[in-house]
């Protein structure tokens, strides 16, 4: 029990402490300051590394982790779609509300002439880049994965993911960092409020 509520803290607090500073970044630089940082800073492992750890944002990331859940309780394996139906959905009415151009536009109009494409992945266009997806996606399924099965290795493991997911966005170019800063946030919420949801639902049904 000790074990289980040791993790959920250091969750939350790690949660925190990156989404301030994220916050307080966004605050303090310009639009594009951190992303023409780190494209002036890109290494080849790097390179592979957020280009493959991107896609834990996608729907590869919620097939593993519901083949996890899977292990564990078919009743907490449901949970990965409908989370994954939730961001997908909210991701979409959100982008069509703020819709903010990406990064590419936004460079092309100050006549960027830095480094962009990372390996083959191209920078999206377009005006769907308020809040990033990715980031909202991960941190959604991260923040319910470490609230389920409450180890502190699992949340350490979930926190690394759910930012180099974030951090990927911005390294290839698809998103600022405040769209990486909300998406986060909104992601942590949904994903303890389905948590919240599973346990109040199962203490009923007991």
């Amino acid at each position: 029990m000790e074990d289980r509520v040791k993790s959920g803290w250091i969750y939350w607090i790690g949660a925190l402490i990156i989404l301030c500073i994220g916050a307080a970044g966004s605050l303090i630089y310009g639009k594009a300051d951190f992303l023409m940082w780190l494209a002036y800073h890109r290494n080849t492992f790097l390179d592979y590394y957020f280009y493959y750890i991107t896609k834990a944002g996608e729907p590869i990331g919620f097939i593993v982790v519901g083949l996890i859940f899977l292990v564990s309780s078919w009743k907490k394996m449901v949970l990965i779609p409908i989370l994954g139906l939730l961001t997908t959905l909210l991701t979409y009415l959100m982008k069509s509300y703020f819709y903010h151009e990406r990064p590419a536009l936004f460079l092309k109009s100050i006549d960027w002439s830095g480094p962009t494409d990372v390996l083959d992945y191209h920078m999206l266009v377009g005006h769907t880049s308020f809040p990033s997806g990715h980031s909202m996606a991960a941190w959604s399924l991260f923040t319910l994965t470490a609230m389920m099965f409450r180890n502190v290795w699992v949340s350490l493991v979930c926190l690394f993911l759910a930012v180099s997911v974030s951090m990927s966005r911005i390294y290839l170019m698809a998103h600022f960092l405040q769209d990486v800063v909300f998406g986060a946030a909104i992601g942590c919420l949904l994903g303890f409020g389905m948590q919240y949801g599973y346990e109040k639902w199962t203490r009923k049904s007991s």
